[in-house]
């Protein structure tokens, strides 16, 4: 069995090992060592990435509760020398007890248990039980400011099997399943007992098992915050990052920012305003642009009056909205009692419309169907009122004809 020194020492990235036994893991080779600081894929932290014996660590799984290195490239037999990726060590560390203290904060204010947590490569996610109605902004900046807290105190942490009896004491937020590993974090802790913030005594802020990696002292994790929060199945799912991370959301929502600020030629702290004030622009000339098309369908649905029922033409549609110019005319020439098997040219496609008074009638929609076939698209709708079209434009006289020998054999 392999020796697991991340479990001691998270801090340690260079090592000797033996190489035990090389294996097959996904068709590619996967090294079993006597001991490792690599840590695998687990508990929703990926596994540690690195160098063994001159080979690339590309992945590091548990099988059968055997460490597998999954390496590439050629690698040495006998005793290796192993280095982890710190960077990306670091980064984990970072995320992942900042997850501890994000959850501890969430049942400790709303009774939120974790149901499950994924560590990913540009942010994270926690799953709670809780209603996402429950988690609106005010809920969640508390809960961002409580987990902050417990960073900012620069507090001890614990992680290490405890005796049944201590463990008794801690009563932790989950039963552990696997062992008696816990990640613990005390107010005060070895370094004096300081009050809390608001002059509560020392005590547990969180106790969770947990056999991943994770700082000494929860300062470490630098800063957490919370990203969005949205409905999961019952309950919700909280998107947040950590440390490091923290910074380049910052930096990424700032840049992206600077981009609608010069786009909407105002300043970055007017873009929010601007934004509403140029989507209320846009509905008020959307909506004119509507009733100009209703007009304009009115003055072809009255020139197509006069033409034989039922009314088979291409017409020409304005702008790029063919469909809706369409829809618009059938419905006009429908009201006044005419069938209308209509279609139209536009970004290279053909769009066909066909449009009846309500009541019997023919089945405009299996007419319509057969009609888009032919243009190499598809279609639907109702008996009364059908459209669809597709990318055959030269086919769209051929189609109008076929619905129209179809529907009056």
């Amino acid at each position: 069995m392999t020796e697991r020194l991340y479990l001691a020492d998270p801090y340690l990235t260079r090592f000797e090992a033996e190489v035990l036994e090389e294996r097959q893991l996904g068709g590619r080779s996967a090294l079993v060592l006597s001991r490792t600081a690599f840590y695998p894929e687990g508990g929703g932290q990926p596994a540690d990435l690195g160098t063994l014996g001159g080979a690339r660590v590309v992945d590091v799984q548990e099988v059968e509760g055997e460490v597998l290195h999954v390496v590439e490239g050629a690698f040495a037999r006998g005793v290796v020398a192993g280095e982890v990726d710190w960077a990306r060590r670091f980064d984990h560390m970072q995320q992942h007890h900042g997850q501890h203290l994000l959850s501890a904060a969430f049942e400790a204010a709303l009774g939120a248990p974790t149901i499950s947590f994924h560590l990913g490569a540009e942010s994270c996610t926690i799953d709670l039980d809780l209603p996402s109605d429950r988690l609106g902004p005010a809920a969640l900046e508390e809960i961002e400011r409580l987990a902050n807290r417990s960073v900012w105190r620069d507090l001890p942490v614990e992680a290490r099997d405890f005796a049944p009896e201590e463990l008794a004491r801690l009563c932790p937020r989950r039963e552990p399943t696997r062992g008696c590993r816990l990640v613990v974090v005390r107010e005060g802790g070895s370094d004096g007992g300081r009050l809390g913030e608001e002059g509560t005594p020392p005590g547990i802020v969180d106790a969770s098992p947990c056999g991943g990696t994770h700082p000494r002292r929860t300062g470490e994790v630098g800063a957490i915050a919370v990203v969005r929060a949205q409905r999961w199945g019952a309950g919700s799912r909280v998107e947040f990052v950590c440390g490091a991370r923290v910074m380049r959301t910052l930096r990424l929502a700032s840049d992206r920012l600077g981009e609608v600020a010069e786009a909407l030629r105002c300043a970055p702290h007017e873009a929010a305003a601007a934004a509403v004030r140029l989507a209320a622009e846009s509905l008020g000339r959307g909506k004119q642009l509507d009733r100009l098309m209703l007009v304009l369908a009115q003055s072809e649905a009255e020139r197509l009056m006069s033409e034989e029922d039922p009314i088979t033409l291409e017409v020409r549609a304005p702008g790029d909205d063919a469909a809706a110019f369409l829809r618009a005319v059938g419905q006009v020439l429908a009201g006044r009692g005419r069938c209308a098997l209509l279609g139209a040219r536009a970004g290279g496609r053909a769009y066909l419309c066909f449009a009846r008074p309500r009541g019997a009638g023919p089945d405009l929609a299996a007419a319509l169907r057969e009609a888009a076939g032919v243009v190499g698209g598809k279609g639907g709708g109702a008996p009364d009122l059908a459209q669809g079209g597709g990318p055959e434009v030269r086919k769209l006289g051929e189609a109008l004809a076929l619905a129209r020998s179809a529907l009056w054999r």
